[in-house]
Order: structure tokens, then sequence, then C-alpha cells
């Protein structure tokens, strides 16, 4: 219908025009014909209800507008014999219809054919073939043109049928990923854990109901819950740094887990164990970060409760058993000597209870999160010579030899007695849990920063999750309690409160059967070599 209405009005216009340009046209009745349907048709297309008719009938319409055009040329063909190239909208017409192509193109050539042919409707004359050969240009044109129509309607065919498949395709990635955000959100939301995830300047990108609790608890009466300012260390009351916050430390590339804060103040106040993780794009580049807080109040209340108990609790046992041993010695000094049996009797009650005592000292030592220290300055070399020393008798009990490789002097500020302690619970244990004898070798070296300290042996040894574990408070290994080894797994939990003490770290490299290896690191301090020899000496 579409190409009725510009057909009508070049008609129209010429129809118009006429009595200026071409005097006489409107008064040929052929013209006058042609002119007259194509005005009919325009309106049969507006006033005919084509959509209650069966399919393809509007069709009729381009099929007349042939015989219109026909007459229009016939009747212009003095004044006006280009007039058959108005054949173009019925063609246009019938190339887009849903006609087989090959209908569309012979109603095409026939009715192009009409055009050119109408005048010589009737006659023949031998002399004029050659002219008669010119009716065939005119359908000829038509084809090329319906043909290039179809051609260019079926690729747009083609190419909307594709566009409509991508639109499926897209529609249905979207229905999807909304489904996949609902799910992640029900996730989020569903989780105890605050997930919070941040651009590389710090803005959120996606955060978690559990994590705007916290954020509100951080903000306090403040009205910024992004970056509050209620947030403390471990010890509660100091504030968090800006460059100690978990999201400054995740967006400079720090990667850290289990970092206790506090955030907010009085009653409401709770303990976070944060982790954090920069987010990096293709080139290597930090473009956000990942931050995740578990609330551990309860754990961490638990844990202090813990560690108040045992110190009380071994306080009670303290007083009690310093009395009896104080009492069994006076009983072991009394003028008037006890019988060899009751002499044996009280011994073994004076050495259990220097054990009792000695546990109560450990775990009173473990009940606080650091130990006390006073250093000095100290030949660490002389330590780990004197502990090897007092060791070596146990060793040789056990068939182990003991080996040290120590360079001397190894001067710096330590508290001789709790290093001392460390040296002595290192070695005790290479040799504890060396059954079937072996090499104990005991090493330090000095670098510009540290002093490493190895003690390493050749016994049962762990796995790497018993290794990760053995510096837990009461954890032994399963080899251990099977093979029926004395011990309350205090030694190492004790041995590293006093390193951190000191500022050091230990960490240990096992495997089952190949033995163990503890490696204590210490600050250096330069400041010490330069002392007087003579104030070293006797700090040792």
């Amino acid at each position: 219908m579409l190409c009725q209405i510009p057909l009508t009005l070049i008609v129209v216009v010429i129809g118009v025009t006429a009595p200026l340009l071409r005097p006489g046209l409107m008064s040929n009745r052929t013209f006058e014909l042609g002119f007259s349907m194509i005005l009919v048709l325009l309106a049969i297309c507006l006033v005919v209800p084509w959509r209650e008719l069966p399919a393809g009938s509007l069709l009729i319409v381009p099929v007349l507008d042939f015989i219109a055009i026909a007459l229009i040329r016939t009747g212009a063909s003095e004044t006006q014999p280009a007039l058959g190239v108005l054949a173009i909208f019925p063609v246009l017409w019938l190339m887009r219809s849903s006609l087989p192509t090959w209908a569309s193109l012979t109603l095409t050539v026939l009715g192009s054919l009409l055009i050119t042919a109408w005048p010589l409707w009737g006659t023949f004359d031998p002399a004029l073939i050659r002219s008669y050969l010119g009716i065939l240009l005119l359908p000829i044109v038509m084809l090329c043109i319906g043909v290039t129509i179809r051609v260019m309607s079926l690729n747009a065919q083609t190419r909307e049928v594709e566009i409509e498949r991508k639109d499926r395709e897209l529609n249905d990635l979207l229905r999807a990923a909304i489904d996949r955000e609902r799910v992640l959100t029900a996730i989020l939301n569903t989780v105890d854990v605050g997930l919070t995830a941040v651009d590389a300047h710090g803005n959120t990108t996606l955060t978690n109901r559990q994590q705007e609790l916290f954020n509100r608890l951080a903000a306090g009466h403040d009205d910024d819950e992004e970056h509050g300012s209620l947030l403390f260390g471990p010890d509660r009351t100091t504030p968090l740094t800006v460059d100690r916050r978990p999201i400054y430390r995740a967006l400079t590339g720090e990667t850290f887990a289990d970092q206790l804060i506090w955030v907010g103040d009085g009653d409401a106040q709770r303990a976070l164990s944060t982790a954090a993780r920069p987010i990096k794009n293709a080139d290597g580049r930090i473009t956000g970060a990942l931050i995740a807080c578990s609330d551990v109040t309860e754990l961490v209340e638990a844990v202090s409760a813990k560690d108040a108990f045992i110190s009380n609790i071994s306080h009670e046992f303290h007083a009690p058993l310093t009395s009896v041993l104080g009492y069994l010695e006076l009983v072991m000094e009394d003028e008037h000597p006890l019988p060899s049996h009751l002499k044996g009797y009280v011994d073994v009650a004076g050495r259990n209870a220097e054990r009792v005592l000695h546990l109560v000292a450990d775990l009173l030592s473990t009940a606080g999160d650091r130990v006390r220290v006073h250093p000095r300055p100290v030949d660490l070399a002389a330590l780990i010579e004197m502990s090897v020393r007092s060791n070596r008798l146990r060793a040789q009990k056990n068939n182990v030899k003991l080996k040290s490789d120590v360079q001397s002097p190894l001067w710096t500020l330590i508290d001789p007695l709790r290093i001392s302690q460390v040296l002595d619970n290192l070695l005790s244990n290479a040799i504890k849990y060396s059954p079937d004898g072996g090499v104990v070798n005991v090493r330090a070296e000095e670098t510009e920063s540290t002093i490493d300290l190895h003690v390493e042996d050749r016994g049962m040894g762990m796995t790497e999750q018993e290794a990760r574990q053995v510096f837990s408070r009461f954890y032994r290994t399963p080899a251990a309690r099977r093979a029926d080894i004395d011990g309350a797994g205090l030694g190492l939990a004790i041995t590293k409160s006093i390193v951190e003490s000191h500022g050091g770290s230990i960490d240990c490299v096992s495997a089952p059967g190949k033995g163990s290896r503890f490696t204590v690191t210490l600050p250096a301090n330069g400041e010490v070599s330069r002392m007087h020899q003579d104030s070293l000496e006797e700090s040792v």
C-alpha cells in the first residue's frame, strides 16, 4: 500500500501541471481513464478492509496498476513518453510481497510488457519490426530491477532473522544474568560473613547485608557508613590508622587473612576477623579488591575467658605446689634421716610435684598474648653452646648426636633466660622426637638485618598440615600420641610467644619420616657490637 501513495502523487502532479506544461493532456480519454483508475485504486486501498479478506487479495492492486500506467503512458505518449518508468512502483510492491519469486517476476515482465505494448495492441506492421523490439526494453529493465529488489529483500530478511535470533539470545542471556544476580544476592545475604568489593579508588561496587551492618557499626553516629571512624586495633581502644585498614592494605597489593579489628564502641563493639585479596586485570594492575569480615566476638571473648581461667587456676595451683615442695625439702633435710624406702617415696613425690610446677609455669606463660622479655646485650653463640652442653646427656640416652655450627660471637639484644628457654624447648623436642637416634644439628648465622637459628633433626617428622598447627597450644601430632611420648603441647606455643616478643619469627619445615627443621629469625642489632667487651662479658 505504501507504493500506491507515491504513484498516485506523481500522477496527480502530472495531471495538475498538465494545463500549463502539457495542454490537452487531460482531455485525452485514454490518459483520463488511467488517471481515474489510479485514484480509484488508492481509494480501494484505503477503504477496503483487506485484513478480513484472504491473504494476498491486496496484490490485485499492483496488477491493476500496470493497466492504469499503460493507459497513462499511451495517453501521454506524444508529450510524456517516459511515463512507463512508473512501473517501478507496482514492481516494487510485487517483489516485496509474499508471492513466490517466479510469480512476482512473471507478473513484473508481463505487466511491463503490457505497458509498452498497449499502444500497438491490435496492429502489426512488418516494416516496424525494429520498433517492436523496443517494447522489450522496459520489461528487461524491470526484470533486472525486480531481481535486484528480491535479492535485497531476501538479504534484508536474512539479516532481520539473524537480528531477531541475536535479540532472543541477548534476552535469554539477560534473563539468565538477572537470575544469577538474584541467586548471588540471595547467597551473599544468607552467609554470615561480610563481603565488600571495591574499585581501584576504594569505592564500593558490591556488598551484602551483613557487611552493611558492620559498616553501620563502624560509622557510629556519622552518616558515612563506607569509611567509618570507629575502627580499632586488637586492644579495642587504639584507632586503626588508614594504612592498616583492610581496604587500604588490599589496594596496595597486600594479601592477608585473620587481621583482628574491632568496630563500634561501647557494648555494641564487635570483633572482626578480616581477610582481603586484590583484584588484578590481565596486565597485572590492581583494579579493585575483595574484603571479607567474619564476626568472631564470641570466639575472642571465649579465648580471653579461657586464658583468664587458666591464669587463675595456675596461680591457685602455684602456691600450694610451692608449699608442698618446700615441706618435702624440709623432710629430706631433717636431722632425723628417713628410712630408705620412705626417702624414695618422698623423692618420687618431689619429682612429680616439680613436674606439676613446671606445667603450671608453662600454663602461666601461655595464658597471655605476649611473654614479657628484658633484652640486654648477649652473645647468642655462648647461649647456644651452653644449651647444647646441658642437653647432651639426654641426647646420649636417646642415642642422638648433637652437632653445632655457630658463628661466634653473635652479640645481640635478647633476654638470655627466655632465649635459653627457646633453645632448650627446640633441642629437647628434637631429641625427644628422634626415638631411633640420629643427629640433631644446630646452626646459627648472621645477616645484615637478622640472626637465623636452625635446629634440625632426622626424627619422625610431621605432615605439612601438622607443621602449620604445631605452634598451637595443646596441639600434639597423632604420631606423637601413638608413640606415647610425654608432653602437654605447650612448649612450641611458649617458644613462638617468646620469639615474637623479641620481634622475631619461627617456622617449621617437616616431612613424615624425614625429620623437622625449626628456624628462628631474630632481628640483629648492629649497635651491640660496638659496646665494650667488658660490659658484654658481664652481661653473659
